[in-house]
């Protein structure tokens, strides 16, 4: 399973040394990428003059959070994209008028994934002014942010049961990912109905336990590795890092038992499931954490939050 994005912690940059002159598609790509994997960002050196305005724009993006300072124009005064980054400044102001912002700039798009991002946590948008946005970034612009928002859509289509908006999307989008629309699809049709059963291995003791989510209790289930509050009531399932298992096997490998084994502090007195298998559940398209799943009152799939949609 893969984990939740997380923006990095942007401080002093730093340089690259790297004597190979990158392009410009390269610099936002490795930028993107550590900032998609929670790394340092490193600042390239030597780049070109025409393309400096563009990156810094870029790296100003990167470097700014809800709550900040809107970030300095990196552009010549006058031009065209000093009035995109102007029109930016002034709406991370006032909060107004984004489905009229300009995007020609991957800055501009950054900041408006982490706006978006914001809202969902404190304020979120409605359905259709969030939609308009997922489509605005699934326009175009970095491949990294273009599948951030394709992931977005997707969690929000499975947690609003909207098997339209999954359609449409995959109309426009599937064949970028057909494996993850095939998740996806595969997950919408389980709601409703009793989950697969999974081999879950009992916290703390390591015995296993083929049980569905509706047996194991509780009436929520928080699929999601440590570092999260668990939701009051909900049984906890911690996946593995790796999932290297098949999911039926009878014993954990040495790897994967120490893995476990050292999740005991992390439990604090309480039950919890460990998962070693990664792939029946990326099958199912439970594939982004946090994952909070709602069962009814018969233990049947009610509803499934997950990765940007969770709480």
């Amino acid at each position: 399973m893969m984990p939740p994005y997380q923006a990095a912690q942007v401080s002093v940059p730093k340089a690259d040394t790297a004597s190979k002159t990158p392009s410009e598609e390269e610099r936002e790509q490795n930028l993107l990428s550590a900032l998609d994997a929670g790394e340092p960002l490193l600042r390239p050196a030597n780049i070109p003059v025409p393309d400096q305005p563009a990156f810094d724009w870029l790296w100003n993006a990167a470097a700014w959070k809800p709550g900040m300072k809107a970030p300095a124009s990196s552009f010549p005064k006058g031009s065209k994209a000093e009035h995109e980054a102007q029109a930016w400044r002034a709406f991370l102001a006032s909060g107004e008028g984004a489905a009229k912002l300009p995007l020609s700039q991957s800055g501009s798009r950054l900041l408006l994934w982490e706006w978006m991002r914001n809202r969902d946590r404190h304020a979120p948008l409605p359905k259709h002014a969030r939609r308009a946005i997922e489509d605005r970034l699934l326009a175009g612009g970095p491949s990294i942010i273009r599948g951030w928002a394709l992931r977005h859509a997707l969690c929000f289509a499975i947690a609003e049961k909207d098997g339209d908006r999954l359609t449409r999307l995959k109309a426009a989008h599937g064949s970028k990912a057909p494996e993850t629309f095939a998740g996806a699809q595969a997950l919408l049709g389980l709601l409703g109905g009793p989950s697969p059963a999974f081999r879950l291995w009992q916290l703390p003791g390591l015995r296993y336990q083929d049980a569905q989510l509706g047996e194991l209790g509780p009436r929520s289930v928080w699929i999601c590795p440590p570092g999260f509050p668990v939701p009051q009531g909900a049984a906890w399932i911690i996946p593995s890092e790796t999932g290297e298992q098949n999911g039926r096997e009878t014993d954990l490998s040495p790897g994967m038992r120490a893995e476990a084994e050292a999740l005991t502090p992390e439990l604090k007195g309480r039950a919890a499931w460990f998962a070693a298998s990664r792939g029946e559940w990326e099958d199912l398209g439970l594939s982004w954490f946090p994952i909070l799943i709602e069962l009814d009152k018969d233990g049947n799939l009610a509803s499934v939050k997950m990765g940007d949609a969770a709480p």
